[in-house]
């Protein structure tokens, strides 16, 4: 799955830097778009991959609170890990974005 993403992204990508230069006089700069593209996918991947880790950090913690109620407090920080991952998206994306 990954591996024909990444051949999906290259061959998108591939006829984007073909462009001639009368062609970017025209249209505008492309490196402006291509900032969003990369800033979109960086937030939308880390946001996909925050919400299947918390389901299933969210239901393992579940049946372990269910076992022993002590877990409840470890089951919360190991969600609030998954969930710092759609953060570190944010970030990365905010960072693209105020490139230059």
């Amino acid at each position: 799955m990954i591996t024909t993403l990444m051949v999906a992204m290259f061959a998108f990508a591939v006829p984007a830097f073909a462009v001639s230069d009368t062609a970017l006089q025209v249209s505008g700069d492309i490196s402006i778009g291509m900032k969003y593209i990369a800033a979109s996918l960086a937030f939308g991947i880390a946001a996909i991959a925050a919400g299947l880790a918390v389901g299933k950090a969210g239901a393992a913690g579940l049946a372990a609170v269910v076992e022993n109620p002590e877990l409840k407090s470890q089951s919360l920080i190991i969600i609030a890990i998954a969930e710092a991952i759609a953060i570190y998206g944010i970030v990365i994306a905010l960072l693209i974005l105020g490139a230059e």
